[in-house]
């Protein structure tokens, strides 16, 4: 699958899957939904109608939305005249969907064989520093480095034990990449390495190898796959707050270049990929920032302190008019940023 058609499939995915959940809430509470868009407007074409629901493509290639009847009114059909455990599900519904697509996902890569760290002899590829020998000589994560040198590896630690034996002098790498065995690549170990990279610029694990599961294992380690990638982003996120964990915020140019990069190993790890970007998603939707899905529950929950008395919807309306304004112009700044480092 080439990357273009990579990155609309699965950003165009996870958009629709968000969006659905509005919009089934929405439905299910009897919330009237007015459109729903692919993109941000201006609207580029009306796709068609579905039992009163306009459905639209717009210019802003960067989400998407579903507009519920107007919630300033207070309509027997508008989601201003439902109770508010029912505007939390409605608001709530689209960041879980991308939890359980997530989930799903990562399910479906242990049911149909995913790479998985196994206890044999080798040395397995967890991660490749981007300009370094090693990501020029074509290595890639989960790759099995076989031999350096002509010497047999047993483990990771003779890896790390032959590169420093031959700082700058070319060396012979065998590795395996799915099974395959490549053609033998030639690697020159750096003697003064940028910090934490190494001479090379891989780290190192045990080798992969490829294994399928029953459905009936598949499931919970899906569900532990999704639970220990919210706790990652979690973790991280926390460590940035406390500059304790250098956080890399990044755009669609970027989420387009990981995808397309994710598509070359394979359609599993391109819905591993998909998997991650799915609960990056549903984090981000939760925070509790204008414009954004939690954001309008942080409204709902000042009407459960104020007991029962809502804000003025033209104020709430505004605020987060003012963050989607905030939100597109930072959008703007990552963008440029994406530009400069992936292409620029």
């Amino acid at each position: 699958m080439t990357g273009p058609i990579a990155f609309v499939v699965v950003f165009g995915s996870l958009v629709f899957i968000h969006e659905l959940g509005h919009f089934l809430a929405a439905r299910l509470a009897g919330v009237k939904v007015e459109e729903f868009g692919f993109g941000f407007p201006p609207r580029l074409a009306t796709l068609g109608t579905w039992r009163g629901t306009t459905i639209s493509l717009n210019w802003l290639p960067i989400g998407g939305f579903v507009r519920l009847a107007d919630e300033s009114s207070p309509g027997p059909d508008s989601l201003a005249s439902k109770g508010r455990w029912t505007r939390i599900m409605v608001h709530s519904a689209g960041a879980l969907m991308n939890l359980v697509l997530a989930f799903l996902l990562f399910s479906a890569t242990y049911l149909f064989g995913t790479l998985v760290q196994v206890d044999e002899p080798g040395a397995g590829v967890l991660m490749v520093a981007p300009g370094s020998p090693a990501e020029e000589a074509g290595l890639q994560p989960y790759d099995n480095i076989l031999e350096v040198a002509g010497e047999p590896i047993d483990s990771s630690e003779e890896v790390v034990t032959l590169i420093q034996e031959r700082l700058g002098q070319p060396t012979e790498f065998v590795i395996e990449r799915e099974g395959e065995i490549l053609a033998p690549v030639t690697i020159t170990p750096r003697e003064n390495a940028p910090e934490n990279e190494g001479a090379v610029g891989i780290s190192l694990h045990m080798p992969f190898a490829r294994r399928s599961y029953p459905v009936w294992e598949a499931v919970p380690m899906g569900l532990r796959a999704t639970a220990i990638t919210v706790e990652n982003i979690v973790w991280a996120i926390q460590a940035a707050i406390r500059r304790q964990f250098d956080l890399q915020l990044t755009g669609v140019i970027g989420i387009y270049t990981m995808t397309a990069q994710a598509a070359e190993t394979g359609i599993v790890r391109l819905m591993q990929f998909a998997a991650s970007l799915s609960v990056n998603l549903f984090l981000l939707n939760l925070l509790p920032l204008p414009a954004l899905d939690g954001g309008k529950l942080v409204f709902i929950a000042l009407e459960f302190l104020r007991g029962g008395k809502r804000v003025a919807p033209e104020k709430e309306g505004l605020v987060h008019a003012i963050g989607m304004v905030l939100l597109l112009a930072l959008m703007v700044v990552i963008t440029v940023v994406d530009y400069m480092r992936y292409i620029g």
